[in-house]
């Protein structure tokens, strides 16, 4: 029995030791002690062909050798793609806000806030619904108001960049977009004869996206729900608004 205990314990002990050997081979990084512009170019020609787990590699250990040097600071900005690229939006987003927090003024910051845009257009759709068609209004989703929000730093900040011209689309199509969504929702209580809510519906996106086609149908939709519910002063305001906008698109 002393026996088979001791062999027992000796074959824990080789296993652990097995463990943790292949433990430290996955974690040791292979470019200790290089100097950063060659991590950088190793990471940057990674990325270039296409490899971005080896780039993620490159750029994640620049980053932990030489966390404050210019090439560091190249390679957290071209890490924010590899991400991407990769398949992780988490980290991808995160490693875009790390480089605003550290690098605010910096011009570049411009293309970390495009693809923090870029990647929260792409989270407010399901793997499925990026392949196949679909209506995007019929998915709100708050990733849309944070890929809004992205972009309009973009305008803000860094009006002049060269991610300003395609921000200021996307923020346009997404402005729609949102408002078709909820443009629906109103629709669906107006439908149920729910008119407080459509009403209420209709009005916020009168308000929160007056420039969308959306508002106009809207408007309808408002003086519809006043007329159901017997208020009809506010019905025939609204009714004469309607016309008065839809008269002025002709």
């Amino acid at each position: 029995m002393k026996k088979l205990v001791i062999l027992g314990l000796c074959l824990s002990t080789v296993l652990s030791l097995a463990l943790t050997a292949c433990s430290t081979k996955e974690k040791k990084d292979p470019y200790i002690s290089w100097p950063a512009p060659k991590i950088y170019d190793k990471g940057h020609a990674y990325l270039k062909k296409g490899d971005y787990n080896d780039a993620i590699t490159a750029y994640e250990s620049l980053n932990s050798q030489y966390p404050f040097s210019p090439a560091s600071q190249n390679g957290d900005l071209e890490l924010i793609y590899a991400y991407y690229l990769s398949g992780d939006p988490a980290l991808s987003l995160a490693a875009a806000s790390r480089y605003i927090k550290l690098y605010p003024n910096d011009p570049n910051a411009a293309y970390a806030y495009y693809m923090a845009g870029v990647v929260e257009f792409n989270n407010g759709r399901g793997f499925l619904e990026r392949y196949l068609p679909y209506q995007m209004s019929q998915h709100q989703s708050d990733n849309y108001v944070a890929s809004f929000s992205s972009f309009n730093q973009v305008l803000t900040f860094f009006p002049k960049s060269s991610y300003a011209q395609d921000s200021r689309r996307r923020m346009i199509y997404l402005n729609n977009i949102m408002a078709d969504h909820d443009l629906s929702v109103a629709q669906y209580y107006f439908n149920q004869k729910a008119y407080v809510a459509s009403a209420a519906r209709a009005e916020g996106i009168i308000i929160s996206y007056p420039t969308t086609p959306a508002a106009l149908l809207a408007m309808k939709l408002l003086a519809d729900s006043y007329q159901a519910l017997q208020l009809s002063n506010l019905a025939d305001s609204a009714n004469l608004y309607y016309q008065a906008n839809l008269s002025a698109q002709k």
